[in-house]
């Protein structure tokens, strides 16, 4: 007997089938690479931004600040060379089907975390100009002055740094409930395509066929054989 839906192609057994266009299971290495320098980066300035303001060993605190003025350069570095990246190669949809309007919020959270990345450490920039302290780029050269020395501004910039880094771990939490959200309910790779050292699972939906799946379909074939 034959099936009357037409010949069904075998799928080898242990092996799913790809789905046509399906991108990269991972992000480009200079993507994830940057990526996750700029979470390093990030920690280590608010680290350091909060162990200065709890210490009261001065010289902790003089060294406490060049660290956390380093880890804010290299935080704005990270984010020019990652623009660069994204806008020079792309960046692959690993989200699958989205509704529009879950699309455009993924969008302005993306593009509210970037606003933040380029506008904190610039404030801080501003700050340190208006406090009369040096600024030098990974100890190679110093950055001229921004600002004149002025104390009341200072004491302003000094506040907006305080809302921005605020806004900033609200942005990096929500960014983060995002990619458990796609992770554990989802199922997409979003999360694993940022984790090179992690195996990502085969769907068994939407076009792939898991080797339960492949053997039961080989087997159909054989019994309408």
């Amino acid at each position: 007997m034959s099936s009357t839906t037409g010949p069904v192609r075998p799928l080898r057994a242990g092996r799913a089938a790809p789905v046509r266009g399906t991108p990269a299971a991972r992000h480009s290495y200079a993507t994830i690479g940057l990526h996750w320098l700029s979470v390093m980066a990030i920690f280590v300035a608010a680290v350091s931004g909060l162990w200065r303001e709890w210490s009261e060993n001065d010289a902790l605190r003089i060294w406490l600040l060049e660290v956390h003025k380093q880890s804010g350069l290299l935080v704005l570095a990270c984010l020019f060379l990652r623009l660069a990246v994204r806008f020079t190669f792309g960046m692959a949809d690993h989200a699958g089907e989205l509704s529009p309007l879950m699309r455009a919020a993924a969008s302005m959270s993306h593009a509210g975390l970037y606003l933040l990345l380029l506008a904190l450490p610039s404030i801080g920039l501003l700050l340190c100009s208006a406090s009369a302290l040096d600024v030098r780029v990974f100890g190679i050269f110093s950055l001229p002055p921004l600002l004149e020395d002025d104390p009341d501004v200072a004491a302003n910039l000094a506040q907006f740094h305080v809302w921005g880094a605020w806004a900033l771990l609200a942005m990096v939490l929500m960014h983060v409930a995002a990619a458990l959200w796609h992770h554990l309910v989802r199922r997409d790779g979003v999360m694993l395509a940022m984790l090179p050292l992690l195996r990502r699972r085969e769907p068994v939906a939407s076009g792939m066929a898991s080797p339960e799946v492949a053997d039961l379909q080989t087997a159909r074939q054989r019994r309408a054989a």
